[in-house]
């Protein structure tokens, strides 16, 4: 099998892809049009989790709703790509990673900055949303200026 142009990946029906918009996250991606981020919480003990997080971790409870994050964290891991395919060779170089939000919950996401080097574990970082190369709007992370 050739990879080099990427292969889908399908669960059932579901694509697996960077917009994954499936049953469980449907109120994070409402909230991302609205260029709000939204974690899950749990409704019996209150503890945040990643949106596609169906029982919480915390007490086991499946009651859980969203709250809006603050938006801010930091960088928690990276990695600058260099090669990539399909439509993301176009954007190359560009830096992926885990942005730890300062609620706890980690998020992986497109780290944005004028200079990929200023990319750093532990740098602050703030939620913006953008249209990225595949058509959609998804929150990424700005580097904060200090």
């Amino acid at each position: 099998m050739d990879w080099s142009q990427g292969q889908p990946l399908r669960v059932g029906d579901m694509f697996l892809g960077l917009y994954q918009p499936s049953p469980e996250t449907t109120g994070f991606w409402e909230g991302v049009k609205r260029h709000e981020l939204l974690l899950k919480v749990c409704n019996s003990c209150g503890k945040l989790h990643h949106p596609r997080r169906i029982l919480c971790s915390g007490c086991g409870e499946s009651g859980l709703g969203w709250t809006r994050s603050s938006g801010k964290g930091k960088v928690y891991a990276f990695s600058e790509i260099h090669r990539s395919a399909g439509v993301f060779s176009k954007s190359t170089p560009y830096v992926v990673g885990i942005a730890e939000l300062e609620e706890g919950v980690h998020l992986f996401s497109r780290f944005m900055a004028r200079n990929n080097a200023d990319v750093q574990i532990d740098r602050p970082v703030d939620v913006d949303f953008q249209v990225l190369e595949q058509g959609f709007l998804l929150p990424v992370f700005k580097l904060r200026e200090e």
